[in-house]
């Protein structure tokens, strides 16, 4: 015969486990507005029956007398799916990487705003067309070579302008990433204090189970965290997170340690060195890191050192050097700078600084050490003798027959009638250098072709690029929400589903009452009835 009392502690168990689940279903109600906030449940099962012989009845096989114990519960655990999880973090990287990206790139497209119309091809058409008028009027004419010079000078105020905003471009983003290093390592901070809560709370709890809400608040950092780089997530025994990203770990649950980033001095290294504090790289497939380190290091075809090929802020700066330097060098070598420095139709100096070109020691003489500066963007201006005498650009150089030193003149060409006519072959000449569309423009990697060409090559790759980055962020963000969803019917509170769940509990609350009151009858009839005939 069973317990007597077996029946009435079978009920109180499903009295407390209804309630229970009522309390989690009204939780569950309350926190719908929560964020990061997961969904619970209370984990059921059914009670076995003892294995001890002693307590057998009927026969030696039959546990008939401790059957139907009824339900018990093991604890009250999450909804999530971890594979979710994992897809969602994963893709959620990939979505901030792409979207910093095309914000980086508009932002270098706004400094090169309209360059194939009327940005950087529009000054070089008009410099070009200045100096096309200039070749077919007398190589004397000075108002029109006075044009030509102040067209080269509007071209390289322009590339000084695209220069100096491509820097603050850069150092606004370096600025950025300086600030999401040390918000980084907050956020790790914070997560290894977390960690610490975690590992004593989880001494109250069985084995499975732990503070749920300690665990809402890290899996938000861990979703936070997948924003900035490819992450991989492990639970350890005690109920701590481990956190690895790019294959290095961040955060050690177990032994309650973080690893820093590190980010070396930008200035002194003119390139983003981004370090674990153990000392490894950076080395990111997906997220705003990644995003950070491919635009500021990006150097395409000239990439050195610790550069990467992605086409970031520093190709771009590369590329409109490249520009200048070719137009620079290219004039000022067919103008016979080469032999003589003073012949420089371009020359690279500092905004506000001394013309190279110009008469410091006002001996007539040059200082030719400053020929050697490298022309770039940021630093190429038409020379003072230039501007001063524009029209030193349609003289051509002769050697004197009785010095023997070379000098420079008009080209005098003598008719047959003894009339003397000014040719203007070396501005002639000086074109010509850019008709052949074979200007090679920075290295054997990047292009070949024309001026203009090389306009449109750079637009057309920076416009492929952001198209590129734009499909790909539209891909991710579609991925993400999908996946959002798919985590939401996990995850997320229902309010229908927690309703419907509140009546079942309700009714299984109502029902198991309703039992003890029949067994606190059939008691009572045991109990005051027994052996009394007719009652």
């Amino acid at each position: 015969m069973r317990p007597t009392f077996l029946g009435f502690e079978t009920q109180k168990r499903t009295l407390q486990v209804a309630q229970k689940s009522l309390d989690i279903a009204g939780n569950n109600v309350s926190n719908i507005n929560t964020v990061g906030y997961t969904r619970q449940r209370v984990d059921l099962y059914a009670m076995y029956v003892s294995g001890n012989q002693s307590l057998r009845w009927c026969s030696d096989t039959n546990n008939l007398s401790l059957t139907g114990q009824g339900v018990n519960a093991y604890g009250v655990s999450q909804m999530r799916d971890i594979y979710i999880d994992k897809r969602y973090r994963e893709n959620t990287a990939v979505e901030a990487e792409t979207e910093k990206t095309v914000n980086i790139l508009s932002d270098i497209e706004d400094v090169l705003d309209n360059i194939d119309s009327d940005g950087l091809q529009y000054f070089t058409e008009q410099f070009f067309k200045a100096m096309q008028g200039y070749s077919v009027e007398r190589p004397d004419a000075a108002e029109v070579a006075t044009i030509a010079a102040n067209s080269a000078v509007n071209l390289c105020r322009l590339l000084n302008d695209y220069s100096v905003k491509l820097r603050e471009v850069e150092d606004t983003y370096v600025g950025e990433l300086q600030d999401t290093v040390g918000y980084l390592n907050n956020l790790l901070g914070e997560m290894n204090t977390l960690n610490d809560r975690i590992a004593k709370e989880k001494f109250n709890y069985p084995e499975e189970y732990g503070p749920n809400e300690l665990y809402d608040q890290m899996n938000m950092y861990i979703d936070e965290l997948a924003n900035y780089g490819d992450i991989s997530v492990t639970q350890n025994s005690d109920g701590t997170y481990s956190v690895d990203m790019a294959g290095i770990n961040i955060v050690n649950g177990e032994k309650l340690k973080v690893n820093y980033f590190v980010l070396q001095d930008y200035e002194k290294n003119g390139q983003a060195f981004l370090n674990f504090e153990s000392g490894e790289e950076v080395n990111l497939h997906s997220g705003i890191l990644k995003s950070y380190v491919d635009m500021l290091n990006g150097n395409g075809v000239y990439a050195t050192g610790r550069q990467n090929g992605a086409y970031g802020i520093a190709y771009y700066k590369s590329a409109i050097d490249e520009f200048a330097r070719t137009i620079a060098q290219t004039f000022n070598s067919a103008n016979g700078a080469d032999d003589d420095p003073a012949r420089q139709m371009f020359v690279g100096y500092p905004s506000g600084e001394q013309d190279p070109t110009a008469d410091l020691n006002h001996d007539g003489k040059m200082d030719i050490g400053y020929s050697q500066v490298l022309i770039t963007a940021g630093n190429i201006h038409v020379s003072t003798i230039w501007k001063e005498n524009p029209t030193m650009i349609g003289m051509t150089k002769t050697i004197d027959d009785v010095t023997g030193k070379p000098v420079y003149g008009y080209d005098e060409v003598t008719e047959e009638d003894g009339t003397v006519t000014l040719q203007n072959t070396n501005v002639l000449y000086l074109l010509s250098k850019f008709e052949d569309g074979n200007i090679k423009f920075g290295n054997e990697n990047d292009f070949r072709g024309d001026v203009y060409q090389y306009i449109s090559f750079l637009s057309d790759r920076l416009a492929e690029t952001i198209s590129y980055e734009t499909s790909r962020n539209a891909t991710a963000v579609s991925t993400v929400d999908t996946l959002l969803d798919a985590r939401d019917e996990v995850s997320g509170v229902q309010m229908d589903e927690e309703g419907i769940n509140m009546l079942n509990y309700q009714k299984w609350y109502s029902a198991s009452s309703r039992m003890l009151t029949t067994l606190d009858d059939a008691l009572d009839k045991l109990i005051n009835g027994t052996g009394r005939v007719g009652l």
